[in-house]
């Protein structure tokens, strides 16, 4: 050992292994000749050495580290800071000459952090161990067999003095950290506002905190888990007056400080209320305090007394009888680290003090204790302030539903010792849980995996692998199962059990687990809640085909028939859609109808379900249908258009034909619905170009395209002649040919209603059709405008693209809890994916809660991967999803769990069929109302309308119907009924309409 410097303090060597950057530290620390290595440490070299060296993160071989080291450097004194974070882990101590103590970091909080330091204690077998802030953990260390165990309360804490000023500025203030693992801070703090006080928290750098400690007139600390944290020494030291909680005697804040004249606690949030509003009233005592203090900490904690503590305590084993530490046994009896029953214990205290981080008050309920576990877990746990044991018989009250703690609240809550392995008396006290948690301490891997198989079946899974700690994971079947276990001696009363059942209406967020629930409350008679669960389902999926079932039992029951014949509709259109069979064979159809009679509303519901078996006009006629594309080969939407009007003509008796082009590649599986009349379908034009990424390319080969387009005229002719068409329905033209619609109405005289989805029907004004016989069919009134504007001059009827409303209806409304939104288009940049993924980037911000679809091809993968990586980044990937390409059938399932359809075009959209389909489905729908779009809502009455490309302003929107849901439901009622007015059947009558007129005029 070298000679000590003048200060007489020694100054050996010293190599600190410690988890924060040198900077974070005074210096010096423990001696004038130290370095710093850790994972946060940069290497550095100082002159002929170095002060710092990089190490990996988690386990390492010091020896290694050191052997970088010149002669002069080895060290003679080891202190590695380590906690159960893991970080920093130095291992081969023992082949390092010199003095080695492990400085204990946080033991009181993160997963199993004693049991992670004692084993490391043990394993690198130091010749001591001091803490620094948790000095209530010092007796464990003894226990577990370590000699020299030493308290130096804030040893490595850094001194900022400051001037105390005579009428500090900054009324009261909170410096540190509220985040993940502060709920109890949070607590405390959040009942300081409420209260109306001028609290300001902050956080900042050493410096900068000295500073706002200084200047204010009342500085607040709140420990995170009943340690004497580094606050109340940087505070005091900085001249500020302290409010900080009472920790329990084993934490040692009075055995340095003096409540009442060094600083001033408190016990509670209320009192703390109660404090800070009497110092701020009362300066004069404040100023008197901090200078007390202030002097205090300078005379018998400054870093010179800390630095002196420390080495009389490793090299001399000497402390001062305030420090002192090794009569703290709590009378246990001391055991090894690795034994079995100290383990047991030290995992059951280990979760208690995880337990109070987020408890007001936490109750242990034991009972019966027959190896003394219970009675050392006492003893173990007196110095969690916020811990109480219930006295021995007291009754454990049972609670609705045993909650998990959570973050984000902090609230009174109980934990259960369970009396494992006896069975009986575990599921005695599972079934009247007082609390959130129980404890199950088994002796063996294989009575700790029958423990947890047994716990599972009340929902329970252990915190951690192994662990000894439980906490309900399955409400649901924890409900089931402490309602239908108890023999019926301890069978819970009545109002227990509605309550149980009812406090699991938040905690549900799928229409399964509601229905579930449902089928609970039925079975034990709770008709009301049954149904109350039951309509949630449905709000939830309204394709739920056991919930609308059930519904129509209990209308039924009821007597309400007008109910029941609607929801057992419903129910069977739901199995149809799935594939199920019939989930209401009990439910005579014909009974329920004739109880419910001709009721009007019955009578609105079921029109939308008939279908014509002639057509409108009296008359079937031989009908050709010229498209370039045909599902289930399909790009955008033009060509379903064209399937919907030619199987609604089929349905109506007409002969229809239909003469398309082939296009394999996009073809698009599972299409329901087009093979009932693939029979009716002619794929023998060919196109004269393709599509890829969302746009469209011609042949090269010029006159390959013009001899194709000839094939096409001469193909579309030969038919219209072989079939005898009465008229020809005209689709999408693109890259097909429209130069045979002149011959066909003049030459073979067959009349053509052509639907126009753009302002662009694929020839120049110079060449439209001057038939009588043609006729143009735009998607709206808007494409009329435009083809009018453009100079066509066509005498024109609007034909809507039309809706399967009888499809997408859904007689239910959706929930309105909770944004469930849907995009349904294309993922193109025209489309307003883009728009739609900005504004949820905004609500998810402000933590509004969401769930989003996006239903739809991406051809521009660029625009996608760029809105995925976005989503990724915003942390919103658990509330957005990309379903891909979605047909009808799929389509109509997203709407029935959906309450909103974004449709945010940013250009200018023909019509927009899938916002009627919404709307009929109940969807409210924001819409950017471009083009003929705009002719379908009406803004606050049917959905809401928004600037296209606007993200804020459909965030707005979103904004506006969680804001107002009475309202929501109102524009919701409102589209659906306004969906009526473009069903496809509609459409077609037109259709039949104007054939009529350009066959009489043929005539």
């Amino acid at each position: 050992m070298t000679p000590p410097p003048p200060s007489g303090l020694p100054d050996p060597v010293t190599l600190f292994c410690c988890l924060a950057p040198p900077g974070y530290y005074r210096r010096p620390l423990f001696s004038e000749r130290e370095l710093f290595c850790g994972p946060d440490c940069p290497t550095v070299e100082d002159g002929d050495g170095f002060s710092s060296l990089n190490t990996p993160f988690g386990e390492y071989d010091l020896p290694a580290v050191v052997a970088r080291l010149p002669a002069h450097q080895r060290p003679e004194l080891i202190v590695v800071k380590a906690d159960a974070t893991r970080r920093n882990l130095p291992r081969g101590l023992d082949r390092l000459p010199g003095t080695k103590l492990l400085l204990v970091g946080d033991t009181h909080h993160f997963a199993s952090p004693l049991r992670t330091l004692l084993s490391y204690g043990a394993m690198e077998d130091f010749d001591a161990v001091m803490l620094d802030h948790t000095r209530q953990h010092a007796h464990l260390f003894l226990e577990a067999g370590f000699d020299r165990v030493y308290w130096i309360p804030a040893v490595d804490y850094g001194l900022r003095r400051r001037d105390i000023p005579a009428d500090p500025p900054i009324p009261l203030t909170f410096v540190g950290q509220i985040g993940t693992f502060h709920p109890w801070r949070r607590h405390v703090l959040d009942r300081l506002t409420a209260a109306g006080l001028p609290l300001l928290g902050m956080r900042g750098e050493p410096e900068r905190a000295a500073d706002v400690y200084a200047a204010s007139q009342v500085t607040l600390n709140v420990s995170l888990n009943g340690d004497l944290n580094l606050r109340v020494f940087e505070a005091l030291g900085a001249g500020g007056f302290l409010l900080t909680d009472a920790l329990s005697p084993e934490a040692g804040l009075e055995r340095c400080f003096t409540p009442g004249r060094h600083l001033v606690t408190y016990r509670s949030p209320d009192e703390l209320v109660d404090l800070a509003r009497h110092y701020l009233d009362h300066p004069d005592q404040a100023m008197a305090i901090r200078r007390a203090g202030q002097a205090h900490l300078l005379e018998f904690h400054s870093p010179q007394v800390k630095r002196a503590q420390f080495f009389a305590a490793v090299f001399d084993d000497r402390v001062d009888p305030a420090l002192e530490v090794r009569g703290e046994r709590r009378g246990l009896a001391p055991r090894p680290a690795r034994s079995l029953g100290f383990r047991r214990r030290l995992a059951a205290y280990e979760a208690l003090q995880r337990l109070q981080l987020t408890a007001s008050r936490l109750t242990v309920h034991a009972g019966g204790d027959a190896d003394g576990f219970a009675a050392d877990l006492r003893l173990m746990a007196q110095d969690l302030p916020r811990v109480d044991f219930a006295a021995p018989g007291d009754a454990a009250g049972p609670v609705a539903l045993p909650l998990p703690p959570s973050a984000e609240r902090v609230r009174d809550d109980a934990v259960t010792l369970l009396p494992w392995p006896d069975r009986a008396g575990t599921d005695r006290r599972m079934s009247r849980l007082p609390g959130a948690s129980v404890l199950c301490p088994t002796v063996s891997a294989q009575d700790h995996a029958a423990a947890a198989a047994h716990l599972a079946g009340w929902g329970f899974v252990p915190t951690e692998p192994g662990g000894i700690l439980f906490q309900c994971a399955d409400a649901l079947r924890y409900a089931g199962r402490s309602l239908s276990d108890p023999v019926p001696a301890e069978a819970l009363d009545p109002d227990l059990r509605r309550a149980r059942l009812a406090a699991l209406e938040p905690m549900l967020r799928t229409a399964e687990q509601m229905a579930g629930v449902a089928r609970l409350a039925a079975r034990f008679g709770e008709t009301a809640l049954a149904e109350r669960f039951l309509l949630r389902a449905v709000g939830l999926d309204r394709q739920q085909p056991d919930a609308l079932a059930g519904l129509a039992r209990l209308c039924a029951a009821g007597g309400r028939p007008v109910e029941a014949a609607i929801y057992l509709n419903e129910a069977r259109r739901a199995a149809r859609f799935a594939g199920i069979a019939d989930p209401a064979p009990d439910l005579d159809a014909g009974a329920v109808a004739a109880a419910a009679g001709s009721h009007p509303s019955l009578e609105r519901y079921h029109a939308l379900f008939r279908q014509a078996t002639a057509p409108s006009t009296g008359r079937p006629r031989r009908i050709l249908v010229v498209t370039n594309l045909f599902p289930p080969q399909e790009f955008g939407g033009y060509g379903r258009k064209l399937w919907e009007f030619s199987a609604e003509l089929i349905r109506r008796g007409h002969t229809v034909k239909v003469l398309t082009a082939d296009m394999p590649a996009l073809a698009r599986p599972g299409m329901a619905g087009t093979e009932d009349i693939e029979g009716h379908v002619d794929r023998s034009l060919t196109l004269y170009g393709y599509w890829k990424d969302g746009r469209a390319f011609i042949h090269d080969d010029r006159a390959h395209c013009a001899a194709l387009i000839r094939a096409n005229i001469r193909r579309v002719l030969e038919t219209a002649r072989d079939f005898r068409a009465d008229a020809c329905l005209v689709g999408n033209l693109d890259m097909l040919a429209t130069e045979f619609l002149d011959p066909l109405t003049r030459q073979i005289g067959v009349p053509v209603l052509h639907c126009l989805g753009n302002q662009h029907p694929g020839y120049a004004p110079e060449a439209a059709p001057r038939s009588p016989l043609y006729r143009a069919g735009p998607a709206s009134g808007w494409v009329a405008e435009r083809l009018a504007a453009g100079g066509y001059g066509l005498p024109a009827t609007v034909i809507h693209p039309g809706a399967r409303v009888d499809y997408f209806h859904r007689a239910a409304m959706p929930a309105t809890d909770r944004l469930r939104i849907a995009f349904a288009s294309l993922f193109v940049n025209y489309k307003g994916p883009q728009t739609l993924v900005n504004a949820l980037g905004i609500l998810h911000r402000e933590g509004i809660d969401f769930d989003c679809t996006f239903a739809g091809e991406a051809p521009d993968a660029d625009l996608a991967a760029r809105c995925r990586d976005f989503v990724e980044r915003q942390g919103m990937a658990g509330k957005v999803h990309f379903s891909g390409f979605l047909d009808r059938r799929g389509l109509s399932g997203l709407f029935a769990r959906c309450n909103v359809l974004v449709f945010p075009s940013v250009f200018q959209e023909p019509f927009g069929i899938s916002q009627v389909e919404a709307m009929a489905a109940g969807l409210t729908v924001i819409g950017s109302g471009t083009g003929g779009s705009g002719e379908v809502l009406r803004d606050g009455v049917d959905g809401l309308l928004f600037k296209a490309e606007d993200h804020e302003a459909l965030a707005g929107c979103l904004r506006r119907l969680i804001g107002d849901r009475a309202g929501w439901l109102r524009m919701a009622l409102s589209g659906r009924d306004r969906a009526r007015d473009f069903t496809v059947a509609r459409s077609v009558d037109r259709i039949e309409a104007v054939f009529e007129e350009l066959i009489a005029r043929k005539r």
